[in-house]
């Protein structure tokens, strides 16, 4: 297949052009013609967000086609439900307006049947319920509510227990993994992985390893499972005065180091069952690790920022790559090209919140952003480099 290139990819004709307003002009004129030939989905990453899967109805009229209105009017409730408690803080949920059905149905941009069944007064089905994003954004901001709309990259959950001398991971026995492995699956903002226990998963990493944080083990399951970080929570059982004591310690792991440590005890209850008890911390533990999540990615709208930054550069590609992925960013105002040289580039950055929140939003969609001696520097992350 012969591809045929805007001239100013080829060459530059008029070297006088080059670095000036003029030549970058014309660059970012032909990087939009380029991205129309090789898009990137930019918009994608906030729709996702703001996507509810799987939104099951079971309604009973006086006939199908009654049922199946009135299903699709609680199915797009119930979709509404479950995107508050994605982006809201749990804290601000008796803050939410009430919403008439007219006003849901503005802020729904689409719903999709994925299955549907009827009977002749029966209507079952499952839904994909699409927000449309702007709407959404200005309700809430109508409404005086902040939220978030960072998506986590995925972490694998380690999860030991603790018995007296004993140190568990894998083992039948770890009541603390099956808490965590019966939990129903999180429709929050983020992505928790539980490792199977199969054999990789034991070759990959020991108890004894997990336990002291070995970056290279944690480094090889992580990978194999298509996670970026890790939770490691160790539960340990102990018996003080006749009464059992769980003491739960949680560290979140990241590029080898641990970014915070959480330390908590719960009493064992007469009548409850050891499994019972690590079921209920498992779902709290997780509900705090998404709220945790959700407050350190609050859009903080009014708080607006700029930085300039440097971003060195192995082709055209790179910095399209690089300019899409800051457009499609919640916290980014705006992304703009004040130089160019044929390997690197200044770009004005106006965002809101601060620059750690900025630098966790975009670490997420695999960009690093540091502080430089004169600017900050911008860089696409891979495996590779």
């Amino acid at each position: 297949m012969l591809i045929l290139l805007p001239w100013c990819l080829v060459k530059i004709l008029n070297p006088i052009w080059f670095a000036t307003p003029a030549f970058i002009q014309t660059v970012v004129m032909c990087a939009t013609l380029f991205s129309l030939f090789y898009p990137y989905p930019t918009a994608a990453q906030s729709e996702g967000v703001y996507t509810v899967n799987n939104v099951k109805v079971d309604e009973i009229a006086e006939s199908a086609a009654v049922a199946r209105e009135v299903a699709l009017k609680i199915g797009q409730k119930e979709a509404y439900k479950r995107l508050m408690k994605r982006i809201v803080l749990v804290k601000d949920f008796p803050n939410l307006p009430e919403l008439s059905g007219k006003q849901l149905v503005q802020l729904v941009s689409g719903v999709e049947v994925i299955e549907e069944k009827t009977s002749p007064v029966r209507y079952l089905a499952k839904f994909v319920v699409r927000f449309n994003p702007s709407a959404v954004r200005s309700y809430l901001r109508n409404a005086g509510l902040q939220f978030a709309e960072t998506k986590s990259k995925a972490m694998i959950v380690l999860p030991l227990l603790r018995v007296q001398a004993t140190l568990q991971l894998w083992d039948s026995g770890n009541f603390w993994l099956k808490a965590w492995r019966e939990l129903p699956k999180s429709d929050g903002l983020i992505d928790l992985i539980v490792p199977k226990g199969e054999t990789l998963d034991i070759a990959d990493i020991s108890p004894e390893q997990a336990v002291i944080g070995n970056g290279e083990r944690i480094k090889s399951i992580s990978q194999r499972y298509g996670a970026a970080a890790a939770l490691l929570t160790v539960a340990t059982i102990k018996n003080l005065q006749g009464k059992r004591i769980i003491e739960l310690a949680t560290s979140w792991l990241s590029q080898g180091a641990i970014d915070r440590t959480s330390i908590k005890s719960l009493k064992n209850s007469k009548g409850q069952s050891l499994q019972r008890v690590l079921s209920v911390a498992a779902k709290h533990l997780r509900d705090e690790i998404e709220e945790d999540w959700k407050k350190d990615n609050l859009l903080p709208f009014g708080d607006n920022r700029e930085l300039i930054a440097q971003t060195d550069l192995r082709g055209l590609s790179d910095l399209i790559v690089l300019k899409n992925k800051l457009e499609a960013n919640s916290f980014v105002q705006k992304a703009e090209i004040i130089r160019l040289s044929l390997n690197s580039a200044l770009i004005r950055v106006q965002y809101i919140g601060s620059p750690g929140q900025l630098s966790l939003s975009l670490s997420q969609r695999d960009i690093v952003l540091t502080q430089g001696a004169v600017y900050w520097k911008l860089q696409i992350f891979s495996q590779n480099d």
